[in-house]
């Protein structure tokens, strides 16, 4: 799964009302945007951490001349050097992320459930609110046809392919 920016404000929102819905944190209701803004920022730093790791990848794929099919490999390289979780590690840490913010924040006022609990909880928002990136590179594979994969012309084809998804999709990119 994969966290798009224009996802961002919707996920801070859905998290904060599911919680102060279910009773598992209480916020004062002239707070409500404030924490809603605590989490978009955990979350914005992420993408940000995120996009500095996909321009440092594309750099050492174009430095190096690898191609387009060896980035997640490179990209896991470069994660693992910088210490920065992605994909479902990123989604976990930013939960954790979140519960630590809940504890030291002025916006939430009480935190009535255990980790365990909110935990699932926000990963249940983010499955359902997320795009799975394998099912995007399937369906971006489909649209190529005539095309040998590991070309150049492939490498152009899918990189068009999944911009015209994500663009339907009203996703962007981190």
């Amino acid at each position: 799964m994969r966290i798009y920016r224009s996802q961002v404000p919707r996920l801070a929102e859905e998290i904060v009302e599911t919680l102060i819905k279910e009773e598992d944190i209480e916020v004062r209701p002239e707070s409500a945007p404030e924490a809603v803004q605590d989490i978009r920022a955990i979350m914005d730093e992420h993408l940000r951490q995120e996009s500095k790791i996909v321009q440092k990848v594309r750099d050492i794929m174009h430095e190096r001349q690898i191609t387009y099919d060896q980035f997640g490999r490179v990209k896991s390289q470069v994660c693992e050097e910088y210490g920065h979780l992605s994909g479902d590690d990123g989604i976990r840490w930013i939960i954790g992320q979140i519960l630590e913010n809940f504890m030291i924040t002025h916006h939430v006022e009480e935190v009535f459930s255990d980790d365990f609990t909110m935990r699932k909880k926000m990963m249940n928002i983010f499955k359902r609110q997320l795009i799975d990136e394998a099912d995007l590179d399937r369906e971006a594979r489909s649209r190529i046809k005539n095309v040998r994969e590991g070309t150049p012309e492939w490498e152009l084809e899918y990189k068009k392919a999944l911009e015209e998804i994500r663009r339907k999709k009203g996703l962007q990119e981190a």
